[in-house]
């Protein structure tokens, strides 16, 4: 079946779950919604690399098209190919490449000629390319939980406001009314960058832009795990991100024993509510502390989240990952193990960025011209700002007991 034939497919399925829903008078379920958007995203998929292979074929005929004045048939494919402007084809490997803004997997496939045999029966040898499995990483979510929006300067101020003295009261009739004092303290944030380079053989653009464009999805996807870990780890020096679990007045709540883990969570929700009167949002834990208490059972070995097959004790279906006491639940290396961050993330922080994601290259950087080569560097520039310091709160686990 062909990439056309597949997408027909996808879309076909899409249909077929929608109309079935629209036959029985009803809106589509969570389930219908789900499988609709994931047979769409499969056709958005395809289409792409039906764009990527048209592009391929027709950039693969420029490169061997026959010059004006060369013989157009009976000529050797050897001469013709003498003949290829090299400077022409670097560049439309160059444009190409910068013309990938996502990170994307496509199997491509074009003719080459294998001239030192001239392949089997004397013509072109198929190639193929199958799928690279990428390096395992972990998902950077963080940035996702907090506020966004962009900055047009290189600092930003903003005020934080401290403790508040007095307040309303009853007063009688020519009484004297009492004072509110008011305190705000300025912060300062300037803007991070987080770079990084590669480099990549003028061959590998000409001849494997399939994996040039994993290359390029990889550095991507490392930045915003970098990224994530300035944001929650940041140390406030060198240039660095102060990141949240470093930010002076954040607040901290402590478990008791390993018991007591659970209650400790709902305990810093509270105290976040009481501090800020926002409502946490979110919490953010380590993948290991997320395991024991998805694993936690009671004295009738029922799983407090649900079982491998249902749910706590045999109701509703089974969530696999389900959220500590109902919050979007983050599960990141990027927060040690034995620490969870609760917080109202949305309203008490914002991640601002100038410029976005900027990924550049070049063959002038140092002697990368002599040796055919093109360094790749991807780079943003981004600050936290956190508006309420309060509005997060560092869980502190107990230690495993000895023998547990």
């Amino acid at each position: 079946m062909n990439l056309h034939e597949q997408r027909q497919t996808a879309l076909k399925a899409a249909r077929d779950v929608a109309e079935k829903a629209r036959d029985e008078g009803r809106a589509l379920t969570e389930d219908e919604q789900a499988a609709v958007k994931g047979h769409l995203a499969d056709s958005d998929a395809l289409a792409e690399k039906i764009k990527q292979a048209a592009e391929s074929d027709a950039l693969f005929k420029r490169a061997f098209a026959v010059e004006p004045g060369a013989p157009s048939g009976g000529g050797s494919p050897v001469g013709v190919a003498a003949k290829l402007d090299a400077d022409a084809g670097y560049k439309s490997a160059m444009v190409a490449a910068a013309g990938r803004n996502r990170f994307s997997q496509r199997t491509t496939e074009f003719g080459a000629k294998d001239f030192a045999t001239g392949g089997p029966t004397g013509g072109l040898v198929q190639t193929q390319y199958g799928q690279v499995v990428p390096e395992t990483l972990r998902r950077p979510t963080i940035a996702s939980l907090l506020g966004s929006g962009t900055l047009s300067a290189t600092t930003l101020t903003y005020y934080v406001q401290g403790p508040t003295t007095g307040d309303f009261a009853v007063v009688p009739e020519l009484g004297e009314k009492p004072a509110i004092d008011f305190s705000f303290e300025p912060e300062i944030e300037t803007l991070t960058k987080i770079a990084g380079i590669t480099k990549i053989s003028d061959e590998a653009f000409q001849d494997v832009p399939y994996l040039v464009s994993v290359i390029e999805g990889q550095l991507r996807l490392r930045l915003v795990l970098a990224e994530e870990n300035q944001l929650l780890n940041g140390p406030g020096t060198g240039g660095s991100i102060t990141g949240l679990l470093n930010r002076s007045g954040i607040l901290t709540e402590t478990s008791a024993s390993p018991a007591d883990d659970l209650d400790a969570v709902f305990r810093a929700m509270t105290a976040v509510e009481l501090a800020t009167q926002l409502t946490a949002d979110a919490v953010v834990i380590n993948p290991l502390d997320y395991q024991r208490l998805r694993l936690t059972r009671d004295a009738n070995e029922q799983y407090y989240g649900g079982g491998p097959f249902t749910g706590a004790y045999g109701n509703n279906g089974l969530s696999l990952g389900p959220g500590l006491w109902g919050q979007r639940t983050v599960v990141t290396s990027a927060i040690a193990q034995g620490t969870a961050l609760v917080g109202a993330f949305e309203i008490g922080g914002q991640v601002l960025r100038k410029g976005g994601v900027s990924v550049e290259m070049t063959n002038s950087n140092e002697d990368d011209f002599i040796h055919n080569r093109v360094a790749l560097r991807a780079e943003e520039r981004l600050l936290l700002a956190v508006y309420q310091p309060a509005a997060f709160c560092e869980v502190t686990f107990a230690t495993e007991e000895a023998g547990d």
